[in-house]
């Protein structure tokens, strides 16, 4: 019950977020995406790379 009602007013911390922490927060979630898909690839030709030898 405690972790239900816990999610409950997990919104607010975002809703109290200004327009540019907003903003500056979702660039940051932009850029780790974007680094770890190419970090994946690295690893994705590497590990391919070592299967055909």
């Amino acid at each position: 019950m405690a972790l239900f009602e816990s999610r409950k007013g997990a919104g607010r911390a975002w809703d109290e977020l200004s327009e540019i922490d907003r903003l500056v927060l979702l660039e940051a979630v932009r850029q780790r995406r974007k680094y770890a898909a190419r970090k994946s690839k690295i690893y994705s030709e590497l590990y391919g790379m070592r299967t055909n030898k």
